[in-house]
């Protein structure tokens, strides 16, 4: 009896006490939602396939647009990115070489690293060299990321924060997995177009795209009867790559020697050239540009220009 009249006699007060209560506690769970869903959207957790063994903390994401275009990326992109780059940086912070090494692209392998010896001095020795490294990732152009690897230093113990590297690691869907192309490597394409002008038949056969450069391998078969020799001024400006809007982009000449564009009678002949082409999804190569192919028969001929369509 005495806690009836005791309610009765306080019910506003005991209500009051409720309501502010529950009030408090429907705040708390509002505050703790919101959190997780801002978390969410700066942090992509890798798929549960791969959890096991992996630290998942290692990488984080740190937008998720594009630094170039501002486009949204969409969410199973930008999770089977993260979770390989995490796999990638993980593995190589647990001295795991062989597992990274087979994170790579065979494109990637093969421009870059032919063997997992080359790999782990050429790359991990210079980045990881046996210590933990965290990273951070943003979306730079479609499958490209621009990645920071810093010092860990819950690991190391160590706060060193001038130390940075920075990469650019684009990854590729082969078969049903992901891999990479690291070292600012951004993948291989297949051109296959043939040129013929006169007796000369120029094939443009692909090309191996990097952050700051791009490297054209072609097959040139010379028909005439003279000695042919495809830029004997080798320079910048003779030799050079021409998009749709007629902007030109140079060869690196100083990579460049006369016998190495030189084509005999009756020869096919493959050749390598690197040009200060940089990385941009808008630009539309059209041709690779001789300006100054000459034919020697006992004397040099006039230099004519020769366009490979791309």
């Amino acid at each position: 009896m005495n806690l009836i009249r005791y309610y009765n006699q306080n019910r506003k007060k005991i209500w009051g006490i409720l309501i502010i209560i529950f009030s408090a506690f429907i705040l708390l769970q509002l505050v703790n939602t919101v959190y997780n869903i801002n978390r969410q959207q700066t942090i992509v957790t890798p798929t549960n396939d791969i959890k096991q063994g992996i630290n998942t903390k290692t990488t984080q994401l740190t937008d998720k647009r594009s630094v170039v275009t501002g486009e949204k990326i969409e969410d199973n992109q930008l999770e089977s990115a993260i979770t390989t780059i995490n796999k990638f940086i993980s593995y190589c912070n647990e001295k795991e070489i062989q597992k990274a090494y087979e994170l790579l692209t065979d494109k990637c392998k093969e421009q870059l690293y032919n063997t997992i010896e080359i790999f782990e001095q050429a790359y991990y020795n210079d980045i990881f060299n046996g210590e933990a490294k965290t990273c951070s990732v943003e979306n730079w152009m479609n499958n490209t990321y621009k990645v920071k690897i810093m010092e860990d230093i819950l690991s190391t113990g160590r706060n060193n924060n001038s130390y940075t590297k920075q990469d650019y690691i684009t990854v590729e869907k082969q078969g049903n997995e992901y891999k990479l192309n690291i070292n600012n490597y951004v993948g291989s394409t297949n051109i296959n177009k043939t040129t013929q002008t006169d007796n000369i038949s120029m094939k443009v056969i692909n090309k191996n795209t990097y952050m700051e450069y791009e490297v054209y391998t072609i097959e040139v078969t010379n028909h005439t009867k003279s000695i042919m020799v495809l830029d004997s001024r080798t320079d910048v400006k003779s030799l050079y790559l021409e998009d749709r809007n007629g902007n030109q982009y140079p060869c690196y000449s100083h990579e460049l020697i006369e016998p190495m564009l030189t084509v005999h009678q009756g020869e096919t002949k493959q050749i390598t050239i690197k040009f200060y082409s940089s990385y941009i999804t808008t630009k539309k190569i059209e041709a690779i540009v001789f300006s100054d192919v000459t034919l020697y028969d006992g004397q040099l001929s006039e230099g004519v220009k020769f366009k490979a369509n791309i």
